[in-house]
């Protein structure tokens, strides 16, 4: 059986996400930390959002250029990845003409084959070449209800499986491919800040893109960092307490982003398998210890829904964690927190309208998950 509680200890103060982004949003610059001279903690922008970068080194100068790095190095995974930007690779390989290779960075072809392992690993619940159908449904804009004649046309360019990939080559072979960052750019963001922070000689960092939060170095172990996970109806509510020794975390669910068309509330996650926005039943938590494997995932085990999230977590051989907080069907019930074995004697409840659950023990054999093609 895989590792299960490497980065889990005793819980203690709690500290909540939302507390964190709302300092973030209260405005940019370096602060000078209140734990010792090499303390640094710079709040500012990145990827259109939040970014808190917080470095330990063994003096202010070093953990200030530690903190340059990091944010150079998540300014540069921008720059390749965002779509939102037309010069960007990513938006340049977008518009390659199908059938024309496309000659990839270093960094952008090692960016897709992780892609493209996740994509597998997951069904084709993870597929960032959704992009044709956050276009239809408007997601950048305020959200609409696209014709089945739109929708049709949309999903035909779904399938990451059409971007062919060798070495540094790629090629597209359906016109209607369109690649999307939203589900792995956070994650690619901070594993990279990470690493500059690592190689400029910072001994403990912590940087949090948006909500998803990422973290390194000595003395973990002893100090962790604790947690608040939100309500999936409420982000300014906090109901379940963790913490973290290593790793990343990230959340998925719709109580930040979910928009409202016609009055009906719609999620902003969509199911590449169905092409339809995936059901909104709470929220899921994942830890892993690479970031870009916790945002892709939080993705997937959503759209995968709350029984399957589960099911994919106990079967897989990958080191995970998995939290899956559920809405109650009638006004007034409980939450219902399903937490995988990892968690447990590790987490409290907050609030005393969250039920906790504990998910069995995985098998020894494992489940093999395959994209449908």
């Amino acid at each position: 059986m895989r590792p299960r509680s490497r980065f889990l200890a005793v819980l203690g103060a709690p500290f909540a996400i939302s507390a964190l982004l709302a300092a973030a949003a209260a405005g940019g610059g370096v602060r000078q930390g209140d734990e010792g001279a090499g303390h640094v903690e710079r709040v500012l922008g990145a990827m259109g959002t939040s970014l808190v970068v917080e470095v330990w080194a063994p003096t202010r100068p070093e953990a200030l250029a530690a903190s340059e790095a990091a944010v150079r190095a998540i300014a540069r995974v921008e720059e390749r990845l965002s779509t939102w930007n037309e010069d960007s690779e990513l938006s340049a390989l977008n518009r390659t003409p199908v059938g024309e290779p496309f000659r990839l960075s270093e960094d952008l072809a090692r960016d897709l084959l992780r892609v493209r392992e996740l994509w597998r690993a997951t069904g084709g619940a993870f597929d960032p070449s959704v992009g044709a159908l956050v276009g239809t449904y408007g997601l950048r804009s305020g959200g609409r209800t696209p014709t089945e004649a739109e929708l049709e046309e949309a999903r035909s360019g779904v399938g990451f499986g059409a971007l062919w990939i060798q070495g540094r080559t790629a090629i597209r072979t359906n016109p209607g491919l369109r690649l999307e960052e939203g589900g792995f750019g956070k994650g690619v963001g901070l594993d990279a800040g990470l690493f500059a922070l690592d190689t400029a000689g910072a001994t403990r960092a912590r940087i949090d893109l948006g909500g998803q939060v990422a973290l390194f170095g000595t003395g973990l172990r002893d100090e962790p960092l604790v947690l608040a996970l939100a309500d999936p109806r409420d982000r300014t509510r906090g109901v379940l307490e963790l913490e973290l020794h290593s790793g990343s975390l990230a959340t998925s669910g719709n109580s930040e982003r979910g928009i409202t068309v016609a009055g009906e509330r719609r999620s902003h996650i969509l199911d590449p398998r169905a092409g339809v926005p995936a059901q909104d039943f709470g929220s899921v938590t994942v830890w892993a210890p690479d970031a870009i494997d916790a945002d892709a995932l939080s993705t997937a085990l959503f759209v995968l829904g709350p029984a399957e999230a589960l099911s994919f977590a106990s079967a897989t051989d990958r080191e995970l964690e998995v939290i899956v907080i559920e809405t109650p069907p009638a006004e007034g019930g409980p939450l219902l927190a399903t937490l995988t074995p990892g968690w447990e004697g590790h987490v409290r409840a907050l609030v005393p309208d969250l039920e906790l659950r504990f998910s069995p023990r995985p098998p020894v054999e494992e489940t093999l998950h395959e994209p449908k093609r």
